[in-house]
């Protein structure tokens, strides 16, 4: 059954567009989610799957051989019409897939699980999904682990898509200023194809900058040529006549229409009549000057006042603003395109209504006082950046370049420049200064809680435990994680479980100082940086922050009493505990958990970990989901502990040397790692389990053996983690393995999981009484353990008794 189209498919297919991600190469990112998500699930194959209009495109794929499938034939298009996990545990049962190609046909599916790849607001655009060709289930845990999955891949096109669109916004800025370019392009144009002869020199050096045909056939030189020449080698009349002229082009005194004599390239002598201006070009001041031919025989005003008409267009068609103001702020000339720019009908309304330009112009009203003042202090302005009040209130961005204009007595008396409308760059500018802020914030904030996020505080800490190695100093480095908030939430549901990360979120952004950093560091753990502690002590600072944190409470809707929220916390203090990031985030995790399940600092397992850590590259990943397994089931971590000292116990008394006894060490640590993927329910149910879920617990030694195995350096762990359930005579599980068929550390460890698990309080049963537990032992010899195994502990057991009775008589 062809899946319909979403309501939204116009923008879906908009912003994978925008991606720029379809037919693109393999990337590792996208690779290693893929393969995590397949091994977690237990799926032999798995893929990110994009949902073109008539296609599905597979970003990343294992286990197929494929690039892509018709849209009409894509499970994934069914997914991408939900926000929750679609899942098919028998394809051939769901009348949406029965006939499906992909399933009458290889690759023969019949599971299929896929969670949407949802954008920010909301936006599918394909799934993660995993897929096998046997019917099946997804554990609870699974189908988290593959949104989670999921989220990490839409937030990687994300911001792929914001890179994109960040590249389009800067070709769009460059195709403006490639438009500006053209207009000067076309205004070059304009004045080499001029009937009248037009020239620019600089006032300075007196050296020609720029010349049109018309000029250059008027005094026979070639555009090279004339770059060579000054104004002297063309003006036939003595340089002090020059100069003065000059000064009083310099000094804003238009020079009219005037005639002058210039000289041919042959020697010649051409009678002209000029006009000039001091213009901007290129950024820079330069005069302009425009040249009318005159014949000795047709001197006339009607040729005069051509010149002139010709010099008044240029000025009058200019594209920029061009105009003249007192210094007092009133206008004496302005041309057409500077009246548009404000707003006027004509120049000549806009000089009559403009009495001040810093009150009437200018939005803020210091910049008149600004621009005044550079024109004293630098002799000008040059792009000189503001917003501009136009006649009918609307407010522009505009950028002047002017000069201050001199009489021949040196009194100030006009500024005259140009004026460009920059609204557009400006808007432009801001958006794209907007956007880059809004990107940082969300790149770096938690969207829940608007705390920083746990990439963001890894940057921080790296940078305030390097201010405090260089400043001397202290720093606090405090993970947080909420009491029992997995209950919490599975009882109250995930709206409410927000509204309490929010409330706590909130809670630690007063606490926090302004030099303090708060983050989300993930699920409902949270982390604090807080500098400057002086002689505080990590007690001390517990206790103030746990005095802090105790009156947080939830009031439910239709609950008379509020609900409380407390909180676990670890605090490690920089330099005292170490003095680089990762092994303090480390620590500072240890001592949280700790204080979660009520350890003690520096026991065997303790150590043991810690030096694990530092030995297995793998161990950290193996140690979370350590961690994922007790906060599943409480009793597991101290069980564990539990399970690894009774190991050595025996170990030691059948004689087993170092290697034997650390590797049994590390199993017992791992040894219910598998747990991670038994539901919750199951695990904490009280009462007797069914045989679905009996079949359920059965799964976890194989489970965990295949997460160790993906941890190279502890192959020599697996038979203790996979057969520690096995029973002496046959009947026990996975395998069913009897007698010496076991491995010898996996029958000590059944041992001692044995004694760990019948001795150990759980929330729902007290402990049973040693010595009933060493009764079972021993009535269980030769069939559920190994006797050679019983006896050595219960041997150990004795001596160490009889020791502790000595010693306490010794006292």
């Amino acid at each position: 059954m062809n899946a319909p189209l979403s309501a939204d498919e116009y923008k879906r297919l908009t912003v994978l567009r925008e991606v720029g991600i379809f037919d693109t190469p393999a990337e590792d990112v996208f690779d290693d989610i893929t393969k995590l998500a397949a091994q977690i699930c237990g799926a032999p194959i798995a893929a990110v799957s994009l949902i073109d209009k008539e296609r599905q495109w597979f970003k990343s794929i294992i286990g197929l051989n494929v690039t892509e499938t018709p849209r009409d034939q894509a499970f994934c298009a069914h997914t991408i019409l939900q926000s929750d996990p679609l899942i098919v545990p028998n394809a051939l049962a769901d009348e949406r897939f029965a006939d499906n190609p992909l399933v009458t046909a290889e690759p023969n599916i019949r599971f299929y699980a896929g969670a949407p790849l949802l954008t920010s607001d909301g936006v599918a655009l394909g799934s993660l999904c995993v897929i096998d060709r046997v019917a099946r289930e997804l554990s609870d845990e699974q189908i988290a682990v593959l949104q989670m999955l999921a989220r990490q891949v839409a937030g990687r096109i994300e911001l792929q898509r914001r890179v994109m669109i960040q590249d389009k916004l800067i070709q769009e800025r460059s195709l403006a200023q490639s438009v500006l370019l053209q207009r000067e392009e076309e205004l070059t144009a304009i004045i080499e194809h001029a009937v009248e002869g037009i020239f620019l020199f600089d006032p300075s050096t007196r050296r020609v900058i720029k010349s049109n045909a018309a000029f250059r056939v008027m005094l026979g030189y070639t555009e090279e040529q004339m770059r060579q020449l000054t104004l002297y080698d063309i003006v036939g009349h003595v340089r002090s006549s020059i100069d003065r002229i000059v000064e009083a082009l310099w000094q804003g005194k238009e020079v009219a229409l005037s005639e002058r004599q210039y000289l041919h390239k042959d020697g010649s002598v051409i009678v002209v009549e000029v006009s000039g201006r001091v213009i901007t070009y290129e950024d820079e001041l330069a005069v302009c000057v425009v040249v009318h031919n005159l014949t000795p025989q047709r001197v006339s005003e009607d040729a005069r006042r051509a010149a002139e008409a010709s010099y008044q267009s240029l000025f009058e068609n200019a594209a920029e603003g061009i105009f003249q103001t007192t210094p007092q702020g009133r206008y004496l000339r302005a041309n057409s395109a500077l009246a548009q720019i404000y707003g006027y009908a004509s120049p000549q309304q806009m000089i009559g209504e403009i009495s001040d330009v810093s009150t009437q112009l200018y939005v803020a009203e210091d910049r008149r006082a600004e621009f005044t003042r550079l024109m004293t202090a630098n002799g000008g302005v040059k792009h000189f950046d503001s917003q501009i009040r136009r006649r009918d209130g609307s407010v522009i961005w505009i950028s002047e370049s002017a000069r201050p204009v001199f009489n021949d007595q040196g009194t100030l008396i006009c500024y005259e420049g140009f004026v460009q409308d920059i609204t557009d760059r400006k808007a432009w500018e801001m958006q794209r200064e907007h956007d880059l802020i809004e990107a940082q914030f969300r790149a770096d904030h938690d969207s829940l809680t608007e705390l920083w996020n746990h990439r963001a505080f890894h940057r921080q800490a790296e940078q305030r435990i390097d201010e405090t190695a260089r400043g001397g100093g202290s720093l606090a480095l405090i993970m947080i994680d909420i009491d029992n908030f997995e209950f919490f939430n599975t009882l109250y549901g995930h709206v409410t479980g927000d509204e309490v990360l929010r409330m706590v979120a909130n809670r630690l952004q007063t606490i926090c100082g302004f030099r303090d950093v708060a983050a989300r560091f993930g699920g409902d753990e949270f982390a604090l940086l807080l500098a400057d502690i002086g002689f505080h002590s990590r007690g001390d600072l517990e206790r103030e922050l746990m005095e802090k944190l105790q009156d947080l409470t939830f009031c439910l809707q239709g609950l008379s009493m509020p609900i409380p929220i407390t909180c676990s916390i670890g605090i490690v203090v920089c330099p005292a505990d170490g003095g680089e990031r990762l092994e303090l985030l480390h620590l500072a995790e240890e001592r949280l958990r700790r204080a979660k399940t009520g350890g003690a600092d520096d026991t065997d397992a303790d150590q043991m970990r810690e030096y694990l850590h530092q030995a297995i590259d793998g161990f950290s990943m193996l140690d979370a989901l350590v961690n994922a397994v007790d906060n599943k089931d409480r009793y597991t971590r101290h069980h564990s502990e539990d399970v690894m000292d009774h190991c050595l116990v025996i170990a030691r008394e059948l004689g087993m040397d170092e290697k034997f006894q650390h590797t049994l060490a590390v199993a017992a640590l791992l040894h219910d790692v598998g747990k991670i993927g038994v539901p919750d329910a199951i695990l904490r149910k009280p009462g007797n389990l069914t045989d679905v879920e009996y079949a359920a617990i059965k799964q976890h030694p194989q489970m965990g053996a295949a997460i160790v195995f993906a941890v190279p350096g502890l192959e020599a762990t697996l038979d203790a983690i996979r057969h520690h359930h096995e029973c002496y005579n046959g009947s026990g599980y996975p395998m069913g393995l009897r007698g010496e068929e076991i491995p010898l550390i996996a029958r000590i460890m059944a041992v001692a999981d044995a004694y760990s698990a019948m001795t150990m309080d759980r929330p729902y049963r007290k402990g049973m009484a040693i010595e009933r537990a060493i009764s079972i032992l021993s009535a269980g010899t030769g069939e559920q353990w190994d006797g050679m195994c019983v006896d050595a502990f219960l041997r150990a057991k004795q001596r160490l008794a009889t020791e502790e009775n000595c010693f306490r008589l010794a006292a």
